[in-house]
């Protein structure tokens, strides 16, 4: 046992896994005893109505940081949908995600970007696990990722080179969503541990800044926030991302109340 102090969440996971171990093989196999554990806790976690509020605004992409399925419980009620599991990654998370068909039409898409529980060694928790998801990601915008589907190898163009007009998106990755896609968060505090995130929002402002792509990048990131934590949304607002600031009521429902309020202004946004 320690105290955390200021440690990030990302640090205190290192510190907890990688102190006293006797080889690199038992630290693997003591993290690997941790992710199950958690998968296995979050196996039967619940549902709420606010899933099935998010549901029904029908977007066509869907993402969640959470490790389970309560974002995918509402389709799973549906006899008329057909969910297929498009995760075909090991340990990382850049292509994971579920369809959603319905009449032989893809309704929607839901990625799970930290990993998910079915696959434990996807659940993103250290250090080390961001780092190398960042990675990745840097090689996704960047025109060097890989991968193998059908067993044929496949590379993603650059980002930029699909934000050029004549090459396509190809929707292989969430990643490219930052770029070509309004984005709303919501309920997501950012913390400054989930470090894909803040550089992804990073890379897009700096597109953004660059002369020669500022004008390809056209989409909205904006921000639903309840808290009064100046600092971050200072940094949000520098990084091109909007911030829409939802009072929280006095009363006990005041949480219900302001998502309500949110998810009408998400409906209200997505066809501007």
């Amino acid at each position: 046992m320690f105290e955390n102090g200021k440690l990030p969440n990302t640090m205190i996971y290192e510190r907890s896994i990688i102190g006293n171990p006797i080889s690199f093989d038992t630290l693997t196999q003591k993290e690997g005893a941790i992710k199950r554990e958690i998968a296995e806790m979050l196996e039967n976690f619940p549902s709420n109505i606010f899933y099935q509020k998010l549901a029904d605004i029908k977007a066509e992409n869907y993402l969640t940081t959470n490790y389970d399925y309560a974002a995918l419980s509402p389709y799973l009620s549906d006899p008329s949908l057909d969910i297929r599991n498009k995760s075909t990654e090991d340990l990382y998370s850049i292509r994971r995600h579920k369809e959603v068909w319905k009449d032989g039409i893809v309704k929607s898409k839901i990625w799970h970007i930290h990993g998910e529980i079915d696959t434990p060694a996807s659940i993103m928790l250290g250090l080390d696990h961001y780092c190398g998801s960042v990675g990745k990601i840097d090689a996704y915008v960047k025109g060097r990722y890989e991968f193998t589907e059908n067993k044929k190898v496949i590379k993603t163009p650059s980002i930029i080179d699909k934000l050029n007009e004549g090459v396509k998106f190809d929707g292989s990755s969430w990643v490219e969503l930052f770029f070509n896609s309004k984005v709303f968060i919501i309920g997501l505090g950012l913390d400054y541990s989930e470090i894909d995130l803040w550089w992804i929002l990073n890379k897009r402002a700096r597109f953004l800044l660059d002369n020669k792509t500022r004008k390809l990048v056209k989409n909205d990131v904006i921000f639903f926030t309840t808290d009064d934590d100046m600092d971050q949304c200072d940094l949000l607002k520098t990084l091109e991302v909007k911030i829409v600031k939802v009072p929280l009521g006095k009363n006990e429902t005041k949480y219900e109340e302001a998502y309500e309020a949110i998810f009408n202004q998400i409906i209200k946004n997505k066809t501007k």
